[in-house]
């Protein structure tokens, strides 16, 4: 009897890191739940992941809602089965002086960066204990291991991220459930080049300024590329090795933990 293919959830994943990393792991025999908000631009990724032969289905959610979880996980039962493989990957990047961060802005990144991935964790993991296998892979960053100036609600929110990884992966200790929290640096992604444009506005630095300066605060003294990012991402699910929080940002990366 043949093993069906394995099954990914990929949040944030109509476009960047997160169909970056749909592709990679699409490539390596998985099945893609594509998740994001908007309806148009899962579709236009799913025909992206069809050219490439990737089967996927989608799940357009706002993961902020109640009962978004349930809705990810019945859409990736109802289209290939039970998942294999969590990704969360969706969020926002805020850029503000401390005194301008407002709790709108907090209570948003610490929705998409902490209380989704709980939500998303909480529901496929009944399933995975059950099978004794999976693996869940959160996108934090090194913002999540140090600070960057005018960064407030995303540091917060990606040193939970990365806190919530680290004591999920103690209580999966003795199971074959696997739990990484990946730390890239500044990634050049829309997102990003949007919060250099939201730098230049305060007015002293132009966006293209503001982006070589975000590459240089990089250990590697240079933006990660997405697929980058996807490449670690599909290794760690493909190996699953040792450790948990897994840190892009050095020649070469490593765990830390």
């Amino acid at each position: 009897m043949t093993t069906p293919a394995p099954v990914a959830i990929v949040t944030g994943s109509s476009r960047g890191i997160g169909l970056s990393i749909a592709r990679a792991l699409g490539r390596n025999g998985h099945r893609i739940v594509l998740v994001a908000r908007d309806a148009t631009s899962l579709a236009s990724a799913q025909q992206h992941l069809a050219q490439s032969g990737i089967a996927s289905a989608t799940c357009a959610v706002d993961l902020r809602v109640d009962g978004a979880a349930e809705l990810v996980l019945a859409a990736a039962q109802a289209a290939f089965g039970d998942p294999d493989v969590l990704v969360n990957n969706a969020g926002t990047a805020p850029t503000a002086k401390f005194e301008a961060t407002t709790d709108a802005m907090l209570d948003e990144t610490l929705a998409l960066h902490v209380h989704a991935p709980l939500a998303l964790i909480r529901a496929v993991l009944p399933g995975m204990r059950q099978r004794d296998r999976g693996c869940i892979v959160q996108l934090a960053s090194t913002a999540g291991l140090r600070a960057f100036p005018f960064t407030a609600a995303y540091t917060a929110a990606k040193h939970a991220m990365v806190g919530l990884t680290r004591a999920l992966a103690t209580e999966l200790l003795r199971t074959n459930i696997r739990t990484f929290a990946v730390c890239p640096g500044f990634v050049d992604t829309d997102i990003t080049r949007q919060a250099a444009r939201g730098i230049a506005a305060r007015g002293k630095i132009t966006a293209e300024q503001a982006l070589q300066r975000m590459g240089e605060q990089n250990e590697i003294r240079r933006m990660h590329s997405v697929d980058e990012v996807a490449a670690a991402v599909a290794m760690l699910v493909a190996a699953r090795p040792t450790g948990c929080t897994y840190v892009l940002d050095r020649e070469p990366p490593a765990f830390i933990d």
